[in-house]
C-alpha cells in the first residue's frame, strides 16, 4: 500500500519541469525511509526519517512525506518537508537537470498546483527563481513567486550564448522570433 501511494504521488507531482525523460516513468520507484505508517480510515500515509526516493532521473530527499488519499486510494495531497526537501530531475535529454528545494513542498492533486514554501528555489540551465514561496500550475505551466520586503523575489537568467547574439546597428529594429 505504501509503494502505491508514493508511486501515484510521484507520477502526479513531478511533471514540475514539464516532461521528464521518457524512460523515467518506466523505471521502478525505490523508496527508503526510517519508518512508514498508513491509516486506512483517514487515508494518510506518513514516511519519516532520511527519505530517499529515486525513479530514473528523478531523485527526492526529505525528512517527512505525508500523502493523503480518498476512500478509493486516489492521491489528494502530498506534502514533503525537509531542511530543506530536495527534488531533481532531468526533463529531457537536451536539457540540464532541473532542481527545486524548499522547507515544504505541497502538491494539490485536484488543482494541479505545486507550492514550494520556505526559502524556495527552482533552477535549471543557469536560470533560477528564489523566493519565500513559489507556486507552479502544472496544467497551465504558470509560475508565481511571492516575496515580501525582507525576502524579495530573485530571478536569474543566463546571457545569450555568443552564437545567439547578433550585432545590430543603432536604429535597426530588434529581430523577433517567429510565432508558432
Amino acid at each position: 500500500m505504501f509503494y502505491r501511494h508514493v508511486n501515484v504521488f510521484l507520477l502526479c507531482l513531478f511533471p514540475l519541469t514539464a516532461a521528464a525523460l521518457p524512460t523515467d516513468r518506466e523505471q521502478p520507484v525505490n523508496v527508503a525511509a526510517d519508518s512508514a505508517t498508513f491509516n486506512e480510515k483517514t487515508g494518510i500515509a506518513t514516511y519519516t526519517g532520511n527519505i530517499d526516493i529515486q525513479q530514473g532521473s528523478l531523485h527526492i530527499t526529505a525528512d517527512e512525506l505525508v500523502i493523503t488519499t480518498d476512500s478509493k486510494g486516489t492521491v489528494l495531497t502530498g506534502v514533503a518537508k525537509g531542511n530543506p526537501a530536495h527534488f531533481q530531475q532531468q526533463p529531457n535529454a537536451d536539457k540540464g537537470i532541473a532542481s527545486a528545494e524548499a522547507s515544504e513542498v505541497t502538491y494539490l492533486a485536484r488543482d494541479g498546483i505545486v507550492t514550494l514554501k520556505g526559502n524556495a528555489k527552482l533552477q535549471q540551465d543557469g536560470s533560477s527563481f528564489k523566493s519565500r514561496e513559489i507556486n507552479y500550475n502544472l496544467d497551465r505551466g504558470e509560475i508565481e513567486a511571492k516575496g515580501d520586503s525582507k525576502n524579495r523575489v530573485q530571478l536569474v537568467f543566463p546571457p545569450p550564448s555568443k552564437e545567439n547574439r547578433q550585432s545590430k546597428r543603432l536604429g535597426q529594429p530588434p529581430q523577433t522570433e517567429p510565432q508558432p
